[in-house]
């Protein structure tokens, strides 16, 4: 079981792709495109709308996002933006 799980995120969407793709939804519905708001995501995530305000408004780079954060996110794609 554990080794489908990791080769499905393998073949999958790496995690970078995924924090990603929420950050741009946010931006998208900060620009009124859109439902995934960063208040939408900071509260369903558990997370600080700080934290998630900063990514979208670009001051912070997603690169140096902490593991929990991009984990959260991920999980936030994979339940509202994979299709």
């Amino acid at each position: 079981m554990i080794y489908n799980e990791f080769k499905k995120g393998v073949v999958g969407m790496k995690l970078t792709e995924k924090v990603e793709a929420v950050i741009k939804a946010a931006q998208a519905a900060k620009d009124g495109e859109g439902e995934h708001t960063s208040y939408r995501i900071f509260k369903e995530c558990g997370l600080t709308q700080g934290a998630i305000k900063r990514y979208v408004d670009g001051v912070s780079d997603i690169s140096r996002m902490g593991l929990g954060v991009a984990e959260k996110l991920g999980e936030y794609y994979d339940n509202h933006l994979a299709k």
